[in-house]
């Protein structure tokens, strides 16, 4: 299974995407929750990134 994730992504495939629109076709209303999980999941990992980010800079700000 790993290995068709793997080569399905390098054609350029979205593959959760392809999976949750499979899943919208047979349940509506759980491929909606899927999607809000993962759009909360992204914006928590943006929100920590930026936060890494700007600490990083303050920090090069102040030894130079």
């Amino acid at each position: 299974m790993e290995e068709l994730i793997k080569r399905t992504e390098e054609k350029g495939i979205d593959v959760e995407e392809l999976i949750l629109s499979a899943l919208s076709r047979i349940d509506p209303k759980e491929s909606i929750k899927l999607r809000i999980e993962l759009a909360e999941k992204y914006m928590a990992e943006g929100e920590e990134y930026l936060k890494r980010g700007l600490k990083l800079r303050r920090n090069l700000t102040l030894k130079t």
